[in-house]
């Protein structure tokens, strides 16, 4: 079984050093899109977010809100339209996230000790940004109204009869209090980018010895030493997709400066985990279908929408019911889990052990249903050729 297992590890390095485009898939694709996404989110938390301010009061408390905003470091006056129709047009036009509305009497209302409303409209087609844009503006306009509160109560009673509010909120991030989208969607997602080509690669490297019709010759031992001989040949993908899982959780920790809070030694056992449960999944993939062309089409369904139902970034607590069980049955949900609990909240490490125990059950299963119907096509020439 050794043998085997060796043999087929040599038959698929073979290949990769004569085929450009498999190479390349497991090299230079993952570098070109592990280098892409660092460097797209290398600034960590967006700053001077345009914003259209349109300024229908032209008063010392308007002009006031404006220098503000500008001075946020997360939001950019972009534009002063004269009113609502233009300043729409330069939201439909990308230049601007949201439109900050100062209706005319906003000074009376304040100098009258009124509330005056300030009008904020966003762009919810772009909802991470807008979101931003809101929370900013929000604690920009709350800041002003704290400030024109107690001078006017000053004013009218004196300095020394103002007090602060009674009951104030003070909020603390918990695990990432940077709010840094670097630390929040990088380590995130270059294991989704890893996990897809790597079943993917797992997927064409199965496939393309029964479309090729070598299986047969391939897997012509014995049953132990068959599987062993698959066994190996899914072992060099899983060596490459270490190392490059290692080097993207190096490059966060050690030259972007985010530590892992908890274990690093179970954070790299996810990592196997993680790819014997997509190996496990792709075998179990290619058994059932017996065609590449359908093992690679059922590939990108099942791992591609991973990072959407992890639940690490949009919530899935409230999903329906087929996104919920969906969530579950993919891998990645698990270890997205593992990676938060690892490095950012610094979990306790038997809190993230029953975690690989749950990608060890993906592999099992993957294996377990897909390993015989593989290995029996060996012996069904019919089926083989498929595309």
């Amino acid at each position: 079984m050794i043998a085997a297992f060796l043999a087929g590890a040599r038959r698929e390095i073979a290949f990769l050093r004569g085929s450009f485009w498999d190479l390349f898939l497991v090299v230079w694709l993952p570098l070109a899109l592990l280098a892409l996404v660092a460097v797209q989110m290398s600034a960590g938390v967006m700053r001077d977010l345009p914003v259209a301010v349109v300024d229908a009061d032209g008063g010392s408390v308007a002009r006031d809100l404006v220098r503000r905003l500008d001075a946020s470091p997360g939001l950019h006056v972009a534009a002063r339209p004269k009113d609502m129709a233009e300043a729409e047009s330069v939201v439909r036009s990308n230049r601007a996230y949201a439109i900050v509305m100062l209706p005319q009497g906003l000074e009376r209302a304040v100098l009258r000790g009124e509330a005056g409303r300030v009008l904020v409209f966003y762009n919810a087609s772009y909802s991470t940004p807008s979101g931003s844009v809101l929370r900013e503006v929000g604690a920009v306009i709350q800041s002003q109204a704290r400030t024109l509160a107690a001078q006017q109560s000053a004013a009218i009673l004196g300095p020394g009869r103002v007090r602060p509010a009674p009951i104030q909120v003070q909020s603390r991030i918990l695990y990432n209090p940077q709010a840094s989208y670097e630390l929040q969607l990088v380590a995130l997602i270059h294991p989704a980018l890893l996990h897809l080509l790597f079943m993917v690669a797992v997927v064409s490297a199965l496939g393309r010895e029964l479309r090729d019709g070598t299986i047969g010759g391939w897997l012509a031992g014995p049953p132990r030493e068959a599987a062993a001989a698959v066994v190996g040949k899914i072992a060099p993908y899983v060596a490459i997709f270490l190392v490059w899982g290692a080097l993207a959780t190096i490059y966060l920790a050690a030259f972007r400066g985010w530590p892992v809070e908890g274990s690093v030694g179970l954070l790299l056992a996810g990592y196997v985990g993680l790819y014997l449960a997509y190996a496990g999944m792709a075998t179990l993939i290619v058994g059932l279908t017996l065609s590449m062309g359908q093992a690679l089409s059922m590939t990108a369904l099942y791992a591609g929408a991973s990072f959407a139902f992890a639940g690490a970034v949009f919530p899935i607590e409230s999903a329906s019911a087929f996104a919920r069980v969906w969530s579950a049955l993919l891998p990645y949900t698990t270890f997205a889990r593992l990676v938060a609990e690892q490095w950012m909240m610094g979990a306790p490490a038997a809190m993230s052990v029953k975690l690989l125990l749950i990608l060890m059950t993906f592999a099992v299963v993957g294996f377990g249903l897909g390993l015989p119907r593989y290995l029996a096509a060996s012996r069904k020439p019919d089926v083989w050729g498929r595309r």
